[in-house]
């Protein structure tokens, strides 16, 4: 039986209707695209990654309106959208598992090596020039100050949990987000690609906000 991989996108497309730029269909069209980069010069298998990426914020809008877990909560959404598109029963779990495990801020580590994937293309558009942008439009979409005052020893600050999940969404700022998260990812991923795209992006992120901080403080 074909897989109806246009049945699978447009479940997808229909789930981020009205959804912010943050996390809107473009994210999973850019993590797809690096899905596929990786998954080729890594030797997974992209039948399970394709699908994965198209589905794996499925959820996020009824996620965050109910404060449940996004990657849990659009793989069990992603189940029946996978048996209806006619996607190989065997499959189906190794799909299911690298949605429930792309999650950052989780306990619930990938195990496969198209989890692994999928968990480095999505943490990689979090970061380099769209991953400013995004941080931006986050902080804008919460009322969010553009910049503040930050030093290492603010790391643990009591705006986060262990997890680092984010307490108090208007007391966050973007600079926040580079120190706590961004700039961290780069030593969190798993597949030897990712983290060589992941290098540059750093560095550039680390030139912007050097800048911006020289900018905020009258330097240049």
């Amino acid at each position: 039986m074909e897989i109806a991989y246009p049945q699978i996108e447009e479940a997808a497309r229909e789930a981020f209707t009205d959804a912010p730029p943050t996390h809107d269909f473009s994210h999973t069209q850019r993590v797809l695209n690096l899905c596929m980069h990786i998954g080729r010069s890594e030797g997974a298998d992209l039948e399970i990654l394709y699908a994965a990426a198209l589905l794996h914020d499925i959820a996020r809008k009824e996620a965050d309106e109910q404060n449940q877990c996004h990657a849990e909560l659009s793989s069990l959404k992603a189940a029946p959208i996978l048996e209806q598109a006619g996607f190989p029963p065997e499959k189906r779990d190794d799909v299911l598992h690298c949605i429930a495990t792309h999650r950052f801020r989780s306990d619930n580590p990938p195990a496969t090596l198209e989890a692994k994937v999928l968990y480095d293309a999505d943490k990689l558009d979090a970061i380099g020039a769209i991953g400013v942008c995004r941080a931006y439009a986050y902080g804008g979409e919460n009322g969010q100050r553009l910049y503040d005052s930050f030093s290492p020893a603010d790391l643990e600050s009591p705006n986060t949990e262990s997890i680092s999940k984010i307490t108090n969404h208007k007391e966050h700022t973007p600079i926040i987000e580079f120190r706590m998260k961004l700039s961290r990812i780069k030593d969190k991923l798993f597949t030897a690609t990712a983290r060589s795209i992941a290098e540059s992006r750093h560095r550039y992120m680390l030139k912007f906000f050097n800048r911006l901080y020289e900018e905020v403080n009258g330097i240049k």
